[in-house]
């Protein structure tokens, strides 16, 4: 009988410890998972600010491009109206001199 009851305690040790043991192997599992966790949602968020700002230089340099864009026709624009009203101008100027000079 005592051969019984020595051999229940001993397996009894025998299945605390296994079950200590696997609490701490489910212990560890979930701190690596979390750890895992936190490292995707890390790179995931490098990787979307790192996105956002390739977006911004882009629109920057398409904004700087079209403003040029936009000056140059401006500056084009101001030629082409000066030489097609130069006539225009020079008998105003002419005008204007006539009306100085009092003839």
């Amino acid at each position: 009988m005592k051969e019984i009851v020595k051999q229940i305690m001993e397996t009894e040790t025998e299945v605390r410890e296994a079950v200590e043991n696997a609490r701490a192997e489910a212990q560890k599992i979930v701190r690596d998972a979390e750890a895992q966790a936190k490292d995707v949602v890390d790179k995931g968020r490098h990787g979307a600010v790192q996105e956002s700002l390739e977006l911004v230089e882009k629109y920057r340099r398409e904004a700087e491009e079209e403003r040029r864009r936009q000056i140059d026709a401006v500056k084009g624009g101001s030629e082409e109206l000066l030489a097609s009203k130069a006539a225009r101008i020079d008998a105003a100027a002419l005008k204007a001199l006539d009306i100085v000079k009092g003839t």
